[in-house]
């Protein structure tokens, strides 16, 4: 009986890439933001960046986030050409007021994913948004924007020429 209880009510699957120490010292790649729950977006913008505001909007109680990208820095020039990567931590997305530390890895070619508190705690619990299948289902589906498992826009403007 307790097992049917406990089988029914669901449950979160847990991280399953690593949580990267030392990721704080990587370099920043791009500041951006977890939008606002009430952001009125235009009416052209892309479906990928209409699917994060609604699948993040209760970060910070629907307030919105700082957020800050940075790359591990032996995979920075796989990150300029969106791979392919080598194996290991590959990229971080810190939503600086949650807290919410999103890490990509690669694995044989695949991304996988995971998502911490600061101090490398799994919070997968925390909302189905942050569960690893969430991720890799955006990640996959939105191709024009993710490539082999990270997603940005096709040319950085971090690494235009000046």
């Amino acid at each position: 009986m307790v097992f049917t209880l406990l089988g029914s009510m669901g449950s979160y699957a847990a991280s399953m890439a690593s949580y990267p120490k030392g990721w704080e010292n990587w370099p920043i790649v791009k500041e951006s933001m977890n939008l606002p729950a009430d952001t009125v977006l235009p009416a052209d913008t892309s479906l990928f960046i209409q699917e994060s505001v609604r699948a993040y909007s209760w970060i910070n109680e629907g307030r919105g986030s700082p957020l800050t990208i940075r790359v591990n820095p032996e995979k920075l020039d796989q990150y300029k050409t969106h791979g392919p990567y080598t194996d290991g931590p590959t990229v971080v997305a810190v939503s600086e007021i949650q807290g919410i530390v999103w890490v990509t890895e690669h694995i044989g070619g695949m991304a996988i994913y995971g998502s911490y508190d600061r101090n490398g705690n799994d919070n997968t619990a925390m909302h189905p948004s942050l569960e690893p299948q969430f991720c890799e289902n955006c990640h996959t589906t939105y191709k024009d924007i993710c490539k082999n498992g990270t997603c940005a826009e096709p040319v950085l403007d971090t690494y235009k020429d000046k």
